[in-house]
Protein backbone atom coordinates (compact mmCIF):
# COMPACT_ATOMS: atom_id res chain seq x y z
CA UNK A 1 0.00 0.00 0.00
CA UNK A 2 2.56 2.62 1.14
CA UNK A 3 4.00 2.04 -2.59
CA UNK A 4 1.11 3.13 -4.23
CA UNK A 5 1.07 6.20 -1.93
CA UNK A 6 4.58 6.62 -3.32
CA UNK A 7 3.94 5.79 -6.96
CA UNK A 8 1.24 8.51 -6.80
CA UNK A 9 3.18 11.14 -4.94
CA UNK A 10 6.06 10.72 -7.12
CA UNK A 11 3.21 11.25 -10.52
CA UNK A 12 1.90 13.57 -9.07
CA UNK A 13 5.19 15.44 -8.71
CA UNK A 14 6.22 14.77 -11.88
CA UNK A 15 3.16 15.89 -13.89
CA UNK A 16 3.09 19.03 -11.47
CA UNK A 17 6.71 19.98 -12.28
CA UNK A 18 6.55 19.11 -16.37
CA UNK A 19 3.17 21.12 -16.29
CA UNK A 20 5.11 23.94 -14.82
CA UNK A 21 8.19 24.09 -16.33
CA UNK A 22 6.08 24.16 -19.96
CA UNK A 23 5.03 27.24 -19.50
CA UNK A 24 8.63 29.14 -19.63
CA UNK A 25 8.35 29.56 -23.30
CA UNK A 26 4.80 31.17 -22.82
CA UNK A 27 5.48 33.30 -20.30
CA UNK A 28 8.41 34.42 -22.06
CA UNK A 29 6.64 35.21 -25.02
CA UNK A 30 4.25 37.25 -22.30
CA UNK A 31 7.24 38.61 -20.59
CA UNK A 32 8.67 39.72 -24.23
CA UNK A 33 5.17 41.31 -25.65
CA UNK A 34 5.41 43.48 -22.15
CA UNK A 35 8.89 44.36 -22.54
CA UNK A 36 7.90 45.24 -26.07
CA UNK A 37 5.65 47.56 -24.89
CA UNK A 38 7.84 49.64 -22.44
CA UNK A 39 10.79 50.04 -24.92
CA UNK A 40 7.90 51.21 -27.24
CA UNK A 41 6.71 53.87 -24.97
CA UNK A 42 10.24 54.74 -23.95
CA UNK A 43 11.37 55.37 -27.02
CA UNK A 44 8.24 57.55 -27.52
CA UNK A 45 8.72 59.53 -24.24
CA UNK A 46 12.45 59.98 -25.02
CA UNK A 47 11.34 61.64 -28.92
CA UNK A 48 9.08 63.72 -26.96
CA UNK A 49 11.22 65.38 -24.78
CA UNK A 50 14.20 65.44 -27.44
CA UNK A 51 11.63 67.61 -29.54
CA UNK A 52 10.82 69.88 -26.33
CA UNK A 53 6.98 68.50 -26.33
CA UNK A 54 7.67 67.42 -22.79
CA UNK A 55 9.25 69.15 -20.04
CA UNK A 56 8.86 72.08 -21.79
CA UNK A 57 9.87 73.92 -18.58
CA UNK A 58 13.86 72.06 -18.65
CA UNK A 59 16.47 74.35 -19.35
CA UNK A 60 19.23 73.55 -22.21
CA UNK A 61 21.24 71.45 -19.46
CA UNK A 62 18.69 69.85 -17.49
CA UNK A 63 17.00 68.87 -20.79
CA UNK A 64 20.89 67.31 -21.75
CA UNK A 65 20.37 65.72 -18.94
CA UNK A 66 16.87 64.17 -19.17
CA UNK A 67 17.62 63.08 -22.87
CA UNK A 68 20.74 61.18 -21.26
CA UNK A 69 18.61 59.28 -18.51
CA UNK A 70 15.74 58.28 -20.99
CA UNK A 71 18.04 57.01 -23.75
CA UNK A 72 19.98 55.05 -21.28
CA UNK A 73 16.48 53.33 -20.33
CA UNK A 74 16.11 52.89 -24.05
CA UNK A 75 19.25 51.36 -24.71
CA UNK A 76 18.84 49.06 -20.86
CA UNK A 77 15.62 48.20 -22.84
CA UNK A 78 17.06 47.46 -26.50
CA UNK A 79 19.53 45.25 -24.92
CA UNK A 80 17.31 43.43 -22.94
CA UNK A 81 14.84 42.85 -25.69
CA UNK A 82 17.38 41.66 -28.49
CA UNK A 83 18.79 39.00 -26.10
CA UNK A 84 15.67 37.63 -25.01
CA UNK A 85 14.12 37.41 -28.69
CA UNK A 86 17.62 36.65 -30.76
CA UNK A 87 17.88 33.85 -28.89
CA UNK A 88 17.23 29.77 -29.58
CA UNK A 89 13.69 29.23 -28.58
CA UNK A 90 14.83 26.37 -25.97
CA UNK A 91 17.41 28.96 -24.49
CA UNK A 92 14.98 32.17 -24.99
CA UNK A 93 13.28 31.56 -20.98
CA UNK A 94 17.11 30.94 -19.52
CA UNK A 95 17.81 34.35 -21.25
CA UNK A 96 14.79 36.29 -19.90
CA UNK A 97 15.62 35.09 -16.39
CA UNK A 98 19.40 37.02 -17.31
CA UNK A 99 17.54 40.33 -18.65
CA UNK A 100 14.21 40.12 -16.74
CA UNK A 101 12.99 43.28 -14.35
CA UNK A 102 10.76 42.08 -12.13
CA UNK A 103 8.04 45.05 -11.88
CA UNK A 104 7.66 44.30 -15.73
CA UNK A 105 7.61 40.25 -15.08
CA UNK A 106 5.41 40.88 -12.16
CA UNK A 107 3.02 42.56 -14.74
CA UNK A 108 3.14 39.75 -16.98
CA UNK A 109 2.62 37.33 -14.38
CA UNK A 110 -0.62 38.79 -13.57
CA UNK A 111 -1.82 39.07 -17.03
CA UNK A 112 -0.35 35.39 -17.89
CA UNK A 113 -2.94 32.77 -18.94
CA UNK A 114 -1.03 29.35 -19.15
CA UNK A 115 -0.28 27.73 -22.82
CA UNK A 116 -0.73 24.33 -24.11
CA UNK A 117 2.35 23.18 -24.60
CA UNK A 118 2.72 21.45 -28.36
CA UNK A 119 6.25 23.07 -29.59
CA UNK A 120 9.54 21.35 -29.08
CA UNK A 121 10.81 24.04 -26.51
CA UNK A 122 7.46 23.62 -24.62
CA UNK A 123 7.91 20.00 -24.68
CA UNK A 124 11.70 20.11 -23.28
CA UNK A 125 10.44 21.69 -20.94
CA UNK A 126 8.08 19.82 -19.87
CA UNK A 127 10.09 17.26 -19.68
CA UNK A 128 12.98 19.14 -17.28
CA UNK A 129 10.36 19.81 -15.46
CA UNK A 130 9.24 15.98 -14.58
CA UNK A 131 12.82 15.14 -13.84
CA UNK A 132 13.77 17.89 -11.62
CA UNK A 133 9.98 17.17 -9.56
CA UNK A 134 10.82 13.99 -9.40
CA UNK A 135 14.57 14.65 -8.34
CA UNK A 136 12.85 16.57 -5.39
CA UNK A 137 10.45 14.16 -4.52
CA UNK A 138 13.01 11.53 -4.10
CA UNK A 139 15.00 13.99 -1.68
CA UNK A 140 11.89 15.21 0.04
CA UNK A 141 10.95 11.64 0.77
CA UNK A 142 15.07 10.07 1.41
CA UNK A 143 15.36 11.28 5.19
CA UNK A 144 11.82 9.33 5.78
CA UNK A 145 13.46 5.95 3.91
CA UNK A 146 16.32 6.44 5.83
CA UNK A 147 14.75 6.16 9.13
CA UNK A 148 12.31 3.37 8.88
CA UNK A 149 15.57 1.26 7.33
CA UNK A 150 15.59 -1.73 9.60
CA UNK A 151 19.12 -1.56 11.77
CA UNK A 152 21.03 -4.98 11.27
CA UNK A 153 20.44 -6.98 14.46
CA UNK A 154 23.40 -7.86 16.55
CA UNK A 155 25.13 -10.97 16.48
Amino acid sequence: MTRKFDNLGSACCGAGGGMGMSQAPAFTQAYLQRLGGHLDEARRTLSMVERGEWLQRLGVADREEAVAEFTRRVNELEQAFHAISQAPALLQPLVMMQHSESDIAQRAWEHFTPAIPVDGPSLVYTGVGIVLALLVYELVKAPGALFRRKTPAPS
